[in-house]
């Protein structure tokens, strides 16, 4: 296999990984808070809360950073009856569901769930505003397991519950590590890098899927590096580098408003960090810190004549410098989303 072949593959894989998309559907009833779950699980206002699908003639699509969730309007009514459902929302579309409550079990709810799991579909089964969970004289952890034998007796089938509040932020963590718990390949990679961090362990894993995106990044570049046309290869490195970097600091949640505020934080380590992840995306920025390989970069521009050996030294060092600039740029990114973790810090 050339190494032309090999690049383009990479190249491929690049953009596939960049198209991947994760499919969530939530159904449950207005109030459930389902909107707000949303808002919480991608780290920024992009569902309205307070809209109660079941009066809308439509499921309710929200988008962001290649997680896409849909809000389902009420199932078994007169106007989505049960017998079309399936294929008026195309639910075989989807990777899993999400059935929210914050009160009592709803008939049409546990009949979806029931026909979700008899189909193989992944369901989880989420008790939000636990923060609202309240007995006089009982505690917490009494009233949820009765929750969960409730449910249990009710759905009839095994069902992972998770509680959650989307004041508080409980249950988040163990909501995002379960839903990636049930992705597979590029779908898991894409989840763990675009899903909001509630706790240092997912942290270090949306790192991991990061560095993964570094080196598939790095591989499209060393396409670049055995162009023919003299000089046309930077141009488009800076180009990989600039969407990589854009990646990396939507996968931190990291856009330019937080950045703003991070910077003027009165915890130094915090506003270095957010300076530098600024100045850093600039092309200013960029270039200094490609300055750093400057000199393989010019060594590349004359081994890509060479034939044979010359065009491989030049993909190589074109793969270094990539990985090499766009892992700095991820280290600063990653320590300033663990100092925001660690200091508690809103964004």
């Amino acid at each position: 296999m050339s190494i032309h072949h090999e690049a383009n593959q990479m190249r491929e894989e690049l953009e596939r990984d960049r198209n991947t998309t994760v499919s969530v559907a939530l159904f449950g009833q207005p109030g459930a808070g389902k909107s707000s779950l949303i808002n919480k699980i991608v780290g920024k206002r992009v569902a309205e809360v307070g809209v109660e699908t079941d009066k809308t003639v439509d499921a309710t699509p929200y988008e962001v950073n290649g997680l896409r969730f849909v809000d389902l309007p009420g199932y078994g009514t007169s106007r989505f009856p049960k017998a079309s459902y399936f294929s008026d929302f195309q639910l075989q579309n989807f990777d899993l569901f999400l059935c929210v409550t914050s009160g009592k079990l709803h008939q049409a709810d546990t009949e979806l769930f029931r026909e979700l799991h008899k189909q193989g579909k992944v369901c989880i089964y989420v008790v939000n505003k636990v923060d609202e969970l309240w007995e006089e004289g009982v505690g917490i952890e009494e009233l949820k397991a009765r929750k969960e034998r409730d449910i249990s007796k009710n759905l009839e089938v095994p069902v992972k519950t998770i509680f959650t509040s989307c004041r508080t932020s409980e249950g988040l963590d163990q909501l995002n590590t379960e839903i990636k718990n049930n992705l597979d390949g590029a779908k898991r990679e894409r989840w763990l890098r675009d899903a909001k961090a509630y706790s240092a362990r997912f942290l270090e894993e949306k790192k991991e899927a990061c560095e993964k995106y570094v080196v598939t990044a790095a591989a499209a570049s060393a396409v670049n590096a055995i162009n023919p046309i003299p000089g046309a290869d930077i141009a488009v490195d800076l180009s990989i580098l600039v969407g990589l970097f854009a990646g990396i600091r939507q996968a931190y949640g990291l856009d330019e408003a937080a950045l703003d505020k991070l910077k003027q934080s009165a915890i130094p380590v915090v506003g270095r960090l957010a300076s530098n992840v600024v100045s850093y995306a600039a092309r200013e920025g960029l270039m200094q810190l490609l300055k750093r390989c400057i000199g393989r970069e010019a060594l590349k521009q004359f081994s890509k004549y060479v034939p044979f050996v010359g065009q491989g030294v030049a993909a190589t060092l074109g793969y270094v410098i990539t990985s090499n600039v766009g892992s700095m740029y991820l280290d600063d990114c990653h320590e300033l989303a663990k100092q925001i973790i660690e200091n508690k810090l809103v964004i």
